[in-house]
């Protein structure tokens, strides 16, 4: 395959040399000066050191060739640039794009990239391994949900009475602490670690779990 990769940082790099150690013919187009260097000294690449939106140096490079672009800099605004011109100009089959901001992502798609890789979407992602963990919808019907919600301990509500909740429209059904079950009586007083059952509307739930994480 004809692997065309804009952009030589951590993400580029890594793209290059996975398809180059497969045996693919691999092109980067980087702009810094110093980066093309250590790319070319350390990766069995061709190296063109330069603005990837020229339309000359896309040419010289033969991008008309490619199976597959990379545009993975780390400008989104270059990103889409490059996924518009590979794909109107010199037509290649498939284009994939990195961007820094999802709600870029439209813009890209309409330059005609194939396929978008959104960066803020991943640390959502590992935000989530741990929230998602501490947080679990149990029953969700017609706008009305229980949920099972674990108190961390940097939580605001740690020392408060469980009768706080209610202030955010949920209602407490009941406390797990340390293996045993609590009835969520108004002298409870909200602990770190404690396991609540709370109901409510899917609003006023959603609106406890930004309370209690932040949003997500």
């Amino acid at each position: 395959m004809y692997i065309f990769v804009v952009g030589g940082g951590r993400i580029g790099y890594s793209i290059a040399e996975y398809f180059s150690n497969r045996g693919d013919k691999v092109i980067v187009i980087e702009k810094n000066k110093k980066t093309c260097d250590f790319l070319a000294k350390n990766l069995d690449v061709t190296v063109y050191c330069g603005d990837a939106r020229s339309i000359a140096l896309l040419e010289d490079a033969e991008m008309d060739k490619a199976d597959v672009v990379f545009a993975v800099s780390g400008s989104d605004t270059v990103n889409i640039r490059v996924a518009e011109i590979a794909k109107k100009r010199f037509g290649v089959p498939t284009v994939v794009v990195r961007l820094n901001h999802s709600e870029n992502r439209e813009k890209a798609l309409q330059a005609g990239a194939d396929h978008v890789i959104c960066l803020d979407e991943f640390a959502d992602v590992f935000i989530k391994t741990i929230t998602e963990s501490e947080f679990r919808i149990i029953y969700d019907r017609n706008g009305f949900s229980i949920a099972e919600i674990k108190i961390p301990p940097d939580s605001s509500l740690v020392g408060q009475s469980i009768k706080v909740l209610e202030e955010l429209e949920v209602k407490p059904i009941a406390v797990f602490r340390e293996n045993m079950y609590f009835s969520p009586t108004e002298n409870i007083v909200i602990e770190a670690d404690d396991i609540l059952l709370v109901t409510g509307t899917q609003q006023a739930i959603n609106k406890l779990k930004e309370h209690i994480f932040g949003a997500v």
